[in-house]
């Protein structure tokens, strides 16, 4: 389920139910696997990989908003710390194998779920990390930098 577009009445934005109940959802997994978790300060990033259950919609965008919105003040403070992220989505193969060896054929109802020949259950994956602060009064430069100074 994606992240749904918010209704406008009389001015304010209303989230749709449907919305609403998946941020919930995401939100009690996150406390039921981290009770304790404190809010992360800080930049973070956020990894997201998606094992759909079929192909197309929904789209990587509208997945990663609905998650990140979730987690909004449990996993970090607030969704403007996140400074780097990668969505993933994985989905069924649109052949498989046939019954004959060595022939294949598009998928049907009820065929294993395979991404690149391997069976998968529909899951998603979910890993926050905090990003190291740079404070120039405390640090040499990375390589990265040093590269980037050369070349100016």
């Amino acid at each position: 389920m994606a992240k749904g577009r918010p209704r406008v009445y009389n001015g304010h934005g209303v989230t749709p139910k449907r919305t609403r109940n998946a941020e919930n959802r995401i939100y009690a997994e996150f406390r039921l696997k981290y009770p304790d978790a404190e809010p992360l300060q800080g930049l973070v990033r956020v990894d997201l990989e998606f094992w759909k259950p079929k192909r197309g919609k929904p789209d990587g965008d509208n997945l990663y908003k609905l998650v990140t919105d979730a987690l909004n003040g449990v996993a970090y403070g607030d969704d403007k710390q996140i400074k780097e992220h990668e969505v993933l989505q994985r989905e069924p193969d649109p052949i498989v194998k046939g019954r004959r060896p060595g022939t294949w054929r598009k998928r049907k109802t009820g065929d294993p779920l395979t991404w690149h020949g391997v069976e998968y259950e529909p899951h998603t994956y979910i890993r926050i990390t905090p990003l190291p602060e740079w404070d120039p009064r405390k640090s040499t430069p990375t390589s990265t930098s040093t590269q980037l100074k050369e070349e100016s």
